[in-house]
């Protein structure tokens, strides 16, 4: 399966992201990064929503994921971060078979992760319908947009090394048949923090 990195750079520039390209090896498992959410406050872990039935949900979610992102230093020097893309395994059966990879992203000045970037495909699944997974450059903090029963909002995680709830799952993951070589060296190289 090819990935049409053209397509991915429009959907990213319709997001207000500039994609920089795939970024593999990282020593940082996206799907760990994947798991803030389940996180509880007492881990560092930190929310914003906005109800589902407020007509301004889209900009108040999109000012809340700005908040958490600047806070918690999910940004770099030049606004660069990563965010996980769905791409097929190497040794991928069918288009269903996929695991998450970094991509390498800056932030425009003109964004709209909660709007635009949803309806794309990029950081959600329609417009207004989170569903994104983000790390520092370093893995320093997570961060992860969902949408929960009433509300869409943003989920940060600094510090997820020191998680023990994390490190037990990275542990009980490694060597799987469904995590890829990429994904066991990655889980291998963040147990090593």
């Amino acid at each position: 399966m090819v990935v049409n990195t053209e397509m991915l750079t429009q959907a990213m520039k319709d997001a207000g992201l500039r994609f920089l390209g795939l970024r593999r090896g990282t020593g940082i498992p996206p799907y760990i990064a994947g798991m803030v959410t389940s996180c509880h406050p007492d881990d560092g872990r930190r929310d914003r929503t906005a109800a589902l039935d407020d007509h301004a949900r889209v900009p108040k979610a999109n000012a809340g994921w700005f908040e958490l992102a600047t806070k918690c230093g999910l940004f770099s020097a030049d606004r660069q971060f990563l965010l996980s893309v769905s791409m097929p395994r190497p040794d991928a059966v069918d288009e269903t078979d996929v695991e998450g990879v970094w991509g390498l992203v800056e932030l425009l000045d003109d964004w709209d992760i909660m709007g635009a970037g949803c309806a794309a495909g990029v950081t959600g699944s329609r417009y207004g319908f989170p569903a994104f997974v983000m790390s520092a450059l370093d893995g320093s903090v997570f961060v992860q947009g969902t949408v929960w029963q009433d509300s869409i909002g943003t989920a940060a995680l600094p510090r997820p090394d020191r998680v023990r709830s994390l490190r037990e799952v990275a542990r009980l993951s490694v060597g799987k048949p469904y995590r890829s070589a990429a994904e066991n060296e990655d889980t291998l190289a963040w147990l090593a923090r």
